[in-house]
This record gives C-alpha cells, sequence and structure tokens, in this order.
C-alpha cells in the first residue's frame, strides 16, 4: 500500500509542478505514475468497490491539486513574475495613428501594395486601396489596419 500512495503522490507533486514548470513533461509524468498507481492498486486489492472508491479519491486529490496550483499561481506572494494579473483582451499590439486620415503624403517607396509613405516629412508603413503606386505619387490616406495605414493615390483633379 506504501508503494500505491507514493506513486500517487510523486505524480500529485508532478502535475503540481507543471503549472510552474511548462513543457508538459511534468504533466505527463505525473499522469503516467497515477495510472501506474491504480493499475497497481487494482492488483493488490481485488475487486470493482475497492478500485472506483480509489479512482474517486484519485479525481478528487487531481482535482485539488489543480485548484491549489491556480490558486498559488494568481496568489499574491507571485506578483512582479511572468504571470500576469490582468487579462490583455481587446490589446493591439501596433495601432495606425488615426489623426492622419484624410491627410495627404508622398510615396517614398513603390507601394506594390505595401511600402511605406511620407507625411509632414515621418515616415510610415501603408497599404495601397487601389494597387500599384509609384514612388514620388501624391497619396491620400483612407484609414488604417493595424499599424499599416490604407492610402490611394490621388489624380490631378482630386487633390483636397
Amino acid at each position: 500500500m506504501i508503494f500505491v500512495c507514493s506513486l500517487a503522490l510523486t505524480g500529485l507533486v508532478l502535475i503540481f509542478l507543471e503549472f510552474f514548470l511548462p513543457g508538459a513533461i511534468m504533466a505527463v509524468g505525473g499522469s503516467i505514475l497515477i495510472l501506474a498507481s491504480l493499475f497497481v492498486f487494482h492488483m493488490v486489492y481485488e475487486g470493482i468497490v475497492p478500485l472506483i472508491i480509489y479512482l474517486f479519491i484519485l479525481a478528487a486529490a487531481v482535482y485539488f491539486v489543480i485548484r491549489i496550483a491556480l490558486m498559488r499561481v494568481r496568489s499574491d506572494s507571485m506578483k512582479g513574475t511572468v504571470y500576469l494579473d490582468t487579462d490583455q483582451e481587446g490589446f493591439q499590439a501596433c495601432i495606425y495613428p488615426k489623426e492622419l486620415i484624410g491627410r495627404t503624403g508622398i510615396a517614398a517607396t513603390d507601394l506594390k501594395p505595401s511600402g511605406h509613405i511620407l507625411v509632414d516629412d515621418r515616415p510610415f508603413q501603408a497599404l495601397s486601396k487601389t494597387g500599384y503606386i509609384d514612388k514620388g505619387s501624391s497619396i491620400q490616406i483612407l484609414g488604417g489596419q493595424g499599424a499599416h495605414l490604407i492610402v490611394k493615390i490621388l489624380t490631378d483633379g482630386s487633390s483636397s
């Protein structure tokens, strides 16, 4: 019985450590040890009732180990580590400058359909809405997508 318990406890410890040492090695090893303890228990204590009781005890132990590990990860003592205390829902790493919409500029490189433009001598990444735009062409900013500005070429009669 001591061997069965030591297999199960070692498996639970490995599952707990998985929350702090990612890579799935600890979780796989812990799961194998827990299943091995279940197998050895069945070999020692034949019968379905003791096996079902032991299975429920193992399931409850795994549940509580996971709950304790999650509480530990989220606890105040873990502040300042790699674990986030807030979510990043709606976070965008780069966003285009909205104040440039409607402004005009010059294509600093060929836009095929992406490239660089100059607005007030400041470079920006841009995507052409209308296809290929030659370097040096006048452009108008229509909007943006991520870090890119969406532009179109200005024809002679459409300056703003």
